[in-house]
């Protein structure tokens, strides 16, 4: 599959689920905040990546500080706006992906990027093998 025919079906997965579960926006991105693919509110989407580059280290010094094993998620609150939910797309290959859902007060994001992980992985894995090389 093509670099372009893999962002149409990452695009449309996050479609599906920002449309299942009522939320702002989703998007993908590489740890350097390039975004992959979104849907929703694509511009914000722009703008919330480049402050996701700094999870990346938030990884890292989990991971070097603390100890953790793994994090598979860091939120934050504007309670007026919602969540900012960051999820950690590890693959085997190379630095990880991010996924990023904007979810409304009082919804719940869990179970839905659980299963859209489970969907992105199997696409992520290829994409980052072919940047290795």
């Amino acid at each position: 599959m093509s670099g372009q025919g893999i962002s149409n079906h990452i695009t449309a997965l996050l479609e599906a689920t920002t449309a299942l579960g009522g939320y702002t926006n989703a998007f993908v991105c590489t740890h350097d905040g390039l975004v992959v693919a979104a849907a929703g509110d694509v511009d914000a989407a722009e703008q919330t990546a480049a402050v996701v580059s700094l999870f990346d280290d938030v990884l890292v010094r989990a991971r070097r500080d603390l100890a953790f094993s793994a994090v598979d998620e860091v939120t934050l609150l504007e309670p007026r706006h919602g969540w900012m939910v960051i999820r950690p797309l590890k693959v085997s290959a190379g630095p990880p992906f991010f996924l990023v859902v904007r979810v409304p007060p009082n919804t719940r994001w869990r179970r839905n990027t659980n299963i859209l992980l489970k969907r992105l992985m199997p696409i992520l894995e290829p994409l980052a093998s072919d940047a290795e090389t």
